[in-house]
């Protein structure tokens, strides 16, 4: 005689299937560190000097960045360790830091470009090479690299007022621009901002997935690290609701881009402007610097970043005016779109944004350039 399993007791079971696929799954994911073993970035010719074990390992290292989403804004998790990348007990890329009471100290923010992305080493960011040619100069001054992949200057700001004052700063620099613009559509006050979590504030908490006490389920999921439920939430949210970024401003059917163009350019002005006030407060000097990208040097371009030119992602920052009289508060503001002119068919760029060695070495120059008068004055003052 045969036995039927109810359909409630069939349920159950399914349900406990599933449950315990995911955990396995998490299992698997958390052993292995599970990564795709190719990356955009390792076929362009900057990367022709590694093998391919050695590219699979870049790529290894630099997608599998563990970092905290509970926040309002996506920091590292302290003490990543690695053969390229390397993060600190603070969250900052680089090795461990202890400041003397009469160090001065720079903090360098912005985003991956800041961070390093994709860079040899740690010591081959922006960061690092000007740390070098400055203490190369007999000036016994910190960089900090507070870079974070994705930040852009409201996110800079929280990171300022609430990691970084603690270390007194002598000096911050702002390396901005390509994320402003891209940034989702924003109505949240910063009060509203630094109450979030970081997926409220990039626009991935949907309606359609109700929040588990007072937290989406990105944030429940980040705060109890379930990486697979991570992955798989923003997967779906991202292929069923798209997120609503400031190119929802139309007429009629139209994009109306001097609109899209004009919120974002206010909103980056207000994050600076409140930036340079919170170093006015605390006796710090700011340096806020409009960042290059491919398209924004007057240059002959290599034969890869031609290909890389027909997909520009970055008018924004291409076309940029920011009102200087807003930022007069400001103790510098340095535009370095075209910080490449005239370095002609050599590679700087892997993609329409994120540079290599080269590139950082000629930026970590000019603004060690335009910084040695500065420090110097600062440390004589100091001294």
């Amino acid at each position: 005689m045969s036995v039927q399993v109810s359909y409630k007791k069939q349920t159950v079971i399914f349900i406990v299937l599933i449950f315990m696929t995911l955990l396995i799954t998490e299992g698997v994911v958390r052993a292995t560190n599970i990564v795709p073993t190719t990356c955009h970035f390792n076929d362009n010719e900057l990367f022709d000097r590694y093998n391919q074990f050695e590219k699979n390992q870049i790529c290894y290292e630099y997608t599998t960045i563990k970092a905290d989403y509970t926040s309002p804004i996506r920091l590292q998790v302290p003490e990543q360790t690695g053969k390229y990348l390397n993060i600190n007990s603070d969250g900052f890329r680089g090795s461990e830091f202890e400041f003397e009471p009469d160090d001065y100290k720079i903090f360098v923010l912005g985003g991956s470009t800041t961070f390093g992305f994709i860079t040899s080493n740690d010591e081959y960011t922006i960061p690092a090479l000007l740390e070098k040619k400055l203490n190369e100069s007999d000036l016994d001054v910190h960089v900090v690299n507070a870079g974070i992949p994705g930040a852009y200057s409201r996110s800079e700001l929280y990171l300022l007022e609430n990691y970084i004052l603690k270390f007194s700063p002598n000096m911050v620099i702002m390396y901005d621009g390509a994320n402003e613009g891209n940034q989702p559509k924003q109505n949240f006050t910063y009060k509203e901002f630094n109450e979030n979590s970081y997926f409220v504030n990039q626009g991935l908490e949907s309606a359609a997935n109700q929040h588990v006490g007072k937290t989406g389920l990105l944030t429940f999921f980040a705060q109890i690290n379930y990486q697979t439920g991570i992955g798989l939430t923003q997967f779906i949210k991202s292929a069923l609701f798209p997120t609503e970024t400031d190119s929802s401003v139309k007429i009629g059917n139209e994009l109306k881009q001097s609109d899209i163009f004009a919120l974002r350019t206010d909103r980056f002005e207000n994050n600076w402007s409140k930036i340079c006030s919170v170093g006015n407060d605390n006796n710090f000097k700011t340096i806020n610097i409009i960042q290059p990208v491919i398209g924004t040097s007057d240059r002959i371009f290599s034969e890869s970043e031609k290909l890389l030119i027909l997909e520009d992602l970055t008018p924004f920052l291409q076309s940029l005016n920011l009102n200087k009289t807003k930022l007069s508060h400001c103790n510098e503001i340095w535009d370095f779109r075209n910080a490449f002119e005239g370095i002609d068919e050599k590679s700087i760029f892997f993609d329409s944004v994120h540079m290599t060695d080269f590139g950082n070495e000629i930026i970590a120059e000019k603004i060690y350039q335009k910084i040695l008068p500065i420090i110097t004055e600062d440390v004589k003052k100091l001294s």
